[in-house]
């Protein structure tokens, strides 16, 4: 079974930049992350780009640690792994990491 994320870059903020993402066109969730490449770290965020909770991602180690109520940790590593990509190939800040399992 097929699925995808769209994942766009939405514009700089305090900490990164801010991402939206839908899984399947929105069908299967959508939400926000905050990618601070200075780091390599990504944190879910709300739509302000303010971070939610503890829960992040390292691009380094790949340990994912901390929490965030209602965040789906399983699209979050995703959705983190498709921006880490698509920074590691372009060696800056990607304007979009969509990402397409099959």
């Amino acid at each position: 079974m097929a699925f995808s994320y769209g994942i766009w870059a939405q514009r700089t903020v305090p900490g990164g930049t801010l991402y939206r993402w839908e899984g399947d066109r929105g069908r299967d969730g959508s939400g926000f992350v905050l990618f601070d490449p200075e780091t390599l770290t990504i944190r879910p965020s709300n739509a302000d780009g303010e971070v939610v909770g503890s829960l992040a991602v390292d691009s380094d180690s790949g340990n994912v640690t901390g929490a965030s109520d209602g965040v789906d940790r399983a699209k979050f590593r995703q959705v983190a792994a498709a921006i880490f990509k698509a920074h590691a190939k372009s060696g800056s800040v990607p304007a979009t990491a969509h990402v397409y399992y099959g």
